[in-house]
């Protein structure tokens, strides 16, 4: 029934807000795709200034799961089944492979030469929680099967976290500060929330699943079992009702995939993580909603940070990158 509400209300709303953020859409299926201007060729950390300005979204929730191509996932019924009911990306490409550097690219703009799933390889750069933490915005990072608040070892009792799937560990300053590691909490503390008042949700929310549930040790039809019971406690929060956004991406394509986005804008054989699929997931979305651009984990980056008026970091700080709606 929400759902159908929801598309109904989307016919008043122009789709002409969205290409005036940059994102090409399509309402209808399509395998056509909308050049971009081409990203910047260095890989090297930098950061650009923005004008803070008053939210789109007052609550962006972002949901990353593991190792799956675009086409295993239209495949998959559960998650086939999410794209056609909210909006979808067609053209988003991750990082690189392993995952590790695709996490840090998601929330630094950068993979910092990193080329494994190294478990102390910590990095001492600006990233997203701090800026958020900056500016006053609450952000909260939610791992599936950590023990406690501040968790910081690289795995967990019972076998199912992996520190690899959590970037906020990676930055030493997150780490050296009680204060900002403390916003790192078990998943449940997010669930009992969204089932009851719904209070004291963060204006930011990263979801990291446990090593079954997000498709790494487990089929992406558990994975997909998962998703769609989250997706459904979200969309029934009221910070997700008044004009949130969830965004849900995976860290990396299957792994014979290595196309990517070149420095021209232009989709790539090699040199990338692979193609996956990103789910957009907000009211007044049309379902089956399909974004053409190409894109890649720093488009989803930017398109936090000009959300939140913050400085884009690295990679997402390219003029012409899109950004998602």
């Amino acid at each position: 029934m929400l759902r159908r509400l929801i598309k109904n209300f989307t016919m008043a709303i122009p789709l002409l807000f969205l290409a005036s953020c940059g994102t090409a859409v399509n309402s209808s299926p399509t395998t056509s795709s909308t050049p971009i201007t081409p990203l910047p060729s260095s890989a090297q950390p930098t950061t650009t200034s923005t004008s803070p300005a008053r939210p789109v979204h007052p609550h962006i929730f972002v949901i990353v799961m593991e190792n799956l191509g675009y086409r295993a996932a239209m495949s998959t019924p559960p998650l086939a089944s999410l794209a056609h009911s909210w909006a979808f990306a067609t053209n988003y490409y991750a990082t690189t492979h392993p995952s590790l550097p695709n996490y840090l690219s998601l929330i630094g703009g950068s993979t910092y030469g990193i080329s494994s799933d190294c478990t102390s390889c910590f990095v001492n750069a600006a990233n997203l929680p701090t800026e958020l933490s900056q500016k006053g915005i609450s952000w909260s990072a939610y791992m599936e099967s950590i023990p406690r608040d501040c968790y910081l070892s690289p795995y967990a009792p019972g076998g199912l976290y992996a520190g690899k799937h959590d970037p906020f560990i990676y930055f030493k300053n997150v780490r050296s500060s009680t204060t900002l590691c403390s916003n790192i909490k078990p998943l449940s503390q997010l669930t009992s929330k969204l089932g009851s008042s719904q209070t004291g949700l963060a204006s930011f929310i990263w979801i990291t699943p446990n090593i079954c549930n997000d498709g790494h040790n487990c089929s992406p039809s558990t994975a997909g079992a998962w998703l769609d019971k989250m997706v459904s406690q979200i969309v029934s929060s009221t910070a997700w009702k008044e004009n949130g956004a969830l965004y849900v991406t995976w860290d990396e394509g299957n792994g014979g995939d290595y196309r990517g986005i070149s420095a021209n804008g232009g989709i790539i054989s090699s040199g990338g993580g692979g193609h996956v699929l990103t789910l957009v997931i907000e009211p007044g979305l049309a379902a089956g909603t399909e974004i053409t651009q190409p894109m890649d984990h720093y488009a989803l980056l930017k398109t936090i940070e000009t959300n939140f008026g913050l400085s884009q970091l690295g990679l997402s700080a390219n003029s012409h990158l899109p950004v998602l709606p």
